[in-house]
């Protein structure tokens, strides 16, 4: 569906466990010249040899191994022969000191959009300054579709939290494109809703359950001052947090409810996108790998397009369709 064509070029990568594992393989399928998968130690990472083993063995069964490496480090002179970088956990952050050992004509792929990204994930002004394009994929996109998908997600982490929608007095919080998909997934389960954009703007009604749907940032939107409110007026309310930030220090101080128990890594979904089986997961790495390609070989990018052109701006969601 998406004609991914990554011809001659150098790839960057992370190499992965699970479904993510299978980028790597899918670059090099691409006819990709050269796919580099790179492992990281940390405490998300904390064993690269499996990392690389799931990455490997991909590439293996698609018999397109030749053309894959795996390896913990790039020599800084090495970076001149990249022209596709992925932003990976195994990358990030993709910062100024980075970027200034890629080619101009590299191009940075975000492999989301950008409400999706944790502040700082990218140096966006470096990447400007050196000329250096940042593609995003589109998730509206019919061949990505990933936005009714997080809906679906969503549903699920109510699921687990043993959430019964019917007849239930919902707010969702919620400042990205996901909205009208969560608000219409929570009506069709048969629950009451009403729609904020902001912790601060949630009416001092009572509510059985809080759907906290936030961009990533630095400080939880949902903080100590919202917490206090909603104490008063919804004590017995469930805080379901499927992105963005909750004070759990201050929702455990006013006896709060919070689902999932452990605290989301940061940036990351309540559940992971894998929870949905590996169509959701693929679309979007190859959707990211696409709006790389189309960026890289200069293609118009309308408003329909697969993906679209990040410039720097305020909250670095500035968006060019070329």
């Amino acid at each position: 569906m998406l004609d991914l064509d990554l011809s001659g070029l150098t790839v960057v990568v992370g190499a992965s466990t699970g479904y993510h594992a299978v980028t790597a393989t899918a670059a090099a399928l691409a006819n990709a010249n050269r796919v580099i998968a790179l492992t990281r130690i940390s405490a998300r990472h904390p064993n690269p040899a499996t990392a690389a083993d799931a990455t490997l063995a991909f590439s293996k069964y698609a018999k397109v191994s030749a053309r894959v490496e795996v390896t913990n480090r790039i020599d800084s002179r090495k970076w001149q022969d990249v022209d596709l970088l992925t932003n990976c956990p195994q990358v990030a952050p993709i910062s100024r000191s980075l970027i200034e050992l890629l080619p101009s004509r590299a191009v940075v792929s975000l492999m989301a959009e950008p409400w999706e990204l944790w502040p700082g994930a990218v140096d966006f002004d470096a990447c400007d300054e050196a000329g250096i394009k940042v593609a995003a994929p589109n998730l509206s996109h019919p061949a990505i579709g990933l936005l009714p998908e997080f809906a679906r997600l969503c549903c699920a982490l109510l699921g687990d939290a043993g959430v019964d929608q019917r007849a239930a007095r919902f707010a969702l919080v919620c400042d990205t494109p996901c909205a009208p998909f969560l608000e219409h997934m929570l009506r069709e389960g048969g629950a009451r809703v009403s729609v904020f954009s902001h912790p601060l703007l949630l009416s001092d009604d009572a509510w059985d359950v809080i759907v906290v749907a936030m961009r990533p940032s630095d400080k939880p939107p949902m903080d100590i001052n919202c917490l206090g409110r909603i104490a008063r007026n919804s004590r017995h309310a469930l805080l379901v947090q499927f992105s963005g930030g909750i004070d759990r220090s201050a929702a455990s101080y006013f006896g709060l409810g919070v689902w999932p128990p452990k605290r989301p890594a940061r940036g990351q979904l309540g559940l992971p996108l894998d929870v949905l089986g590996a169509a959701p997961v693929i679309r979007r790495l190859t959707g990211g790998l696409k709006a790389a390609e189309a960026a890289y070989r200069n293609a118009e990018l309308g408003e329909d397009s697969v993906g679209f052109l990040v410039k720097a701006g305020p909250e670095t969601v500035g968006r060019k369709r070329a």
